[in-house]
């Protein structure tokens, strides 16, 4: 279920049918909850389907925990039925079980502007060879990522400082009553048009060349690639 650009800069909940509303968290409602609970939450809704289903009640709480921070009404785990109920007003609206969870998590991930890296169903694949090939592929990324350094200029707090510098409207008080996707939707806006005003200030003094200036890009969709 892939959300539309709207949905996902909008600051109220996205209701999913006999399940709940599922929010994008304000900064604040980050920084009451602190940066690195925010991340392990994330962290946990990242983890595959498998190795939750082994967890203990601990594990099941810090789940619960997690899922009631990106989740509107009230979730509680039920024994009974092996799966989280969604409360409101003491009564059960919906429901996350093992079918919907995988939806629910990536929905959550959409809503942070985080982009997860899904693995093929290799049961699908019928080819041997083929077969070979996907799990070659997959043990690549794997070492990749393994790699990869943090980009300490893309974590939140340096964002967050940019953003509120850098444009003319937001500033390092009200900054906190953005959603963090509209934050991060922000800082591609300020990265793009200061692209844009290099580009055309070059123009204005060169001329366009070729006719490399696109005047257009400033208001160009940058959402496709989420």
């Amino acid at each position: 279920m892939k959300l539309s650009y709207f949905e996902l800069l909008s600051p109220d909940p996205i209701y999913i049918e006999k399940v709940g509303s599922i929010i994008s968290p304000k900064l604040k409602d980050i920084s009451s909850i602190g940066i690195n609970t925010y991340h392990f939450y994330l962290s946990i809704l990242l983890m595959d389907l498998k190795t939750l289903l082994t967890m203990d009640n601990d594990s099941i709480s810090i789940l619960q925990n997690a899922l009631n921070f990106f989740i509107k009404e009230n979730v509680i785990y039920s024994n009974e039925h092996h799966s989280f109920l969604i409360m409101k007003n003491d009564t059960a609206v919906g429901i996350i079980n093992e079918d919907i969870y995988p939806l629910i998590c990536d929905i959550i991930c959409q809503r942070n502007c985080i982009k997860t890296n899904k693995e093929e169903d290799l049961s699908k694949v019928k080819s041997k060879k083929a077969l070979d090939i996907i799990k070659k592929l997959q043990k690549g990324r794997a070492e990749k990522a393994k790699q990869t350094k943090t980009d300490k200029n893309m974590e939140l707090g340096n964002i967050i400082s940019s953003v509120a510098n850098k444009s003319q409207s937001l500033n390092i008080i009200n900054i906190w009553e953005l959603t963090v996707y509209q934050v991060w939707d922000c800082f591609s806006r300020l990265t793009n048009n200061s692209i844009y005003d290099i580009q055309s200030m070059s123009v204005a003094a060169w001329g366009n060349k070729d006719n490399h200036f696109d005047a257009a890009s400033w208001y160009r969709r940058i959402d496709t690639a989420n």
